[in-house]
């Protein structure tokens, strides 16, 4: 009887209860990274800090909260970049939806409040399910096409970085 009790309020409160998204404004107030951001337990508090100081980032963080099925990695990768890249985010989408995103920063970068929040921006474009491919074949949409090996760059996510740098900058000094 306890089974069927449970999944009943399960599916009551998978009705009846809140959006995901009602549970944004405690993920943002709280400053600590939603469970399906991921990271090191080095770079965890020093993300966390940013997140405190950072508007947008909180934002971002939020929006990645309540993705379903969508999990973040954040790391730091001494990993080859392509010469033009800074940093880099790879997704991976499944058959199932399931979307991972893997954020790779380097380690000596003293860029990393704003290459963070370039790389969060790429997770959130994901979930919106942007067409990279047929918005870099138009004019004037905001993305390009970087280089041969399929990586893209967005306006959108450029303004993510220059806002958050600019956000950590007004709070202090924002190097790790």
């Amino acid at each position: 009887m306890t089974v069927v009790v449970s999944a009943a309020l399960a599916l009551a409160l998978s009705t009846f209860g809140p959006p995901p998204v009602a549970f944004t404004s405690r993920v943002i107030a709280s400053h600590q990274l939603p469970p399906n951001i991921r990271t090191t337990d080095d770079l965890r508090p020093i993300i966390e800090g940013l997140l405190a100081r950072s508007a947008t980032l909180r934002q971002q963080s939020a929006r990645i909260a309540v993705a379903k099925q969508t999990y973040v990695s954040v790391t730091l990768s001494v990993a080859q970049l392509a010469w033009d890249a800074r940093a880099r985010s790879t997704a991976r989408r499944y058959k199932s939806g399931l979307l991972v995103v893997d954020i790779e920063i380097p380690p000596a970068s003293g860029d990393f409040p704003e290459l963070l929040a370039h790389e969060l921006e790429h997770a959130t474009e994901f979930i919106d399910r942007i067409d990279f491919k047929k918005l870099a074949r138009a004019n004037n949409t905001g993305v390009v096409q970087c280089s041969g090996d399929g990586s893209f760059e967005t306006v959108r996510a450029q303004q993510a970085g220059r806002t958050v740098k600019i956000e950590i900058e007004m709070t202090g000094n924002g190097r790790r």
